[in-house]
C-alpha cells in the first residue's frame, strides 16, 4: 500500500533580475513540482501585488514563505530592541504568507558569526531565542501559521545542532516546528539521522545537496547527501508535507537535467518517501 502524501515543491525566487520566473518554474513543473515557496529579493522592494502577479503566472499554489533573514532579523539577538524588531518582522511575514495563500514561514534562528561567540553570549542568545520562538508560536496559534525554524550551517551562532534547536522549540510551544534543510545538515553530519531526530517537529523540508563543505544548493543526488536515506526517513516518520527543491540553477542547466531524465530520479525518491514503513 502506498500513502501518497509527500509532494514535490520548488522555491519561487521573485524580484531577482537574473531569474525569469515563468520559464524557470516551467522547468520545475516538468521535474514534478506542484507547489512553491516564495523567496523574494529583500533588496528589491517587491510589493504584495508584484508577488501575487508572479505567483499567478506559475500555475502552482504557494504553500509557504521564506522569511526575511540577515543581521537585522536575528531573533536570538542579545539586544532586546533588535530581538523585538525581528519578532515583529516575522509576525508581518506570517500575515504576508496568508495573503499569498501559505500557512508557513521559514525562520533563520540566528545570525552568522564565523568567529563564534563566547559561552556567556551563547547562553544569552539561547534565552532570547526561546523568548522569540515562544512569542512567534503564540502568534502562529492565533493566525494558523507555523513558524518553521531552519537548521543552519555551523557558522551561525545557533541552528546547526538539531538537538539544541529541538530543546528551544519544545520550550517555546505554540505553532513552531523545524524546516529541515538537507544541505545544511549534510555540511555538519549525518543528514538522515538528524532528520529522524527532529521527526516530531518536522514541518517542512528544504531538499538540496552539496559536497559537504559549502552550501551549494545542488539538486539532490548531485552531491554527497544520502538521498535514499532521507527518503526512507520520510517514509518511516510518515511525513505528509512538502519536499521543496531549494535549487537556483539557470534554465539551461535545468533543461539539461530534464533531457537527461532527472525527473525519473525525483519520482523514485518520492516513491520511497511515500512508501508505508515496515511494521
Amino acid at each position: 500500500m502506498v500513502n501518497m502524501s509527500v509532494n514535490l515543491g520548488t522555491v519561487a525566487p521573485i524580484g531577482f533580475d537574473h531569474i525569469h520566473l515563468s520559464p524557470w518554474l516551467a522547468c520545475l513543473r516538468e521535474l514534478g513540482c506542484t507547489v512553491v515557496q516564495v523567496y523574494r529579493n529583500q533588496e528589491a522592494n517587491v510589493s504584495l501585488s508584484q508577488m501575487k502577479d508572479a505567483l499567478s503566472a506559475t500555475g502552482m499554489p504557494c504553500d509557504s514563505l521564506h522569511g526575511v533573514f540577515g543581521e537585522r532579523y536575528d531573533p536570538s539577538s542579545p539586544d532586546e530592541n533588535s530581538r523585538r524588531f525581528a519578532v515583529d518582522s516575522f509576525k508581518a511575514e506570517a500575515d504576508l504568507a496568508i495573503e499569498l495563500g501559505g500557512k508557513l514561514v521559514v525562520v533563520h534562528c540566528s545570525t552568522i558569526r564565523h568567529e563564534g561567540v563566547s559561552e556567556d553570549q551563547k547562553r544569552r542568545r539561547l534565552k532570547q531565542l526561546i523568548r522569540s520562538a515562544g512569542e512567534l508560536g503564540e502568534y502562529g496559534a492565533k493566525t494558523g501559521v507555523t513558524f518553521a525554524f531552519e537548521n543552519l550551517p555551523a557558522y551561525h551562532v545557533i541552528g546547526s545542532d538539531v538537538a539544541e534547536l529541538l530543546d528551544i522549540l519544545n520550550l517555546a510551544g505554540g505553532n513552531v516546528g523545524v524546516c529541515f534543510d538537507t544541505g545544511h545538515a549534510n555540511m555538519v553530519g549525518d543528514a538522515p539521522r538528524m532528520m529522524r531526530q527532529v521527526a516530531h517537529k518536522l514541518a517542512y523540508v528544504h531538499f538540496n545537496d552539496n559536497g559537504g563543505v559549502n552550501d551549494d544548493h545542488d539538486m539532490p543526488g548531485l552531491g554527497t547527501l544520502n538521498t535514499d536515506g532521507i527518503a526512507r526517513v520520510l517514509a518511516d516518520i510518515r511525513y505528509n508535507g512538502t519536499l521543496m527543491l531549494e535549487v537556483f540553477y539557470d534554465v539551461d542547466r535545468l533543461r539539461r537535467l530534464i533531457d537527461e531524465g532527472y525527473a525519473d530520479r525525483l519520482r523514485r525518491i518520492l516513491a520511497t518517501a511515500n512508501a508505508q514503513p515496515h511494521p
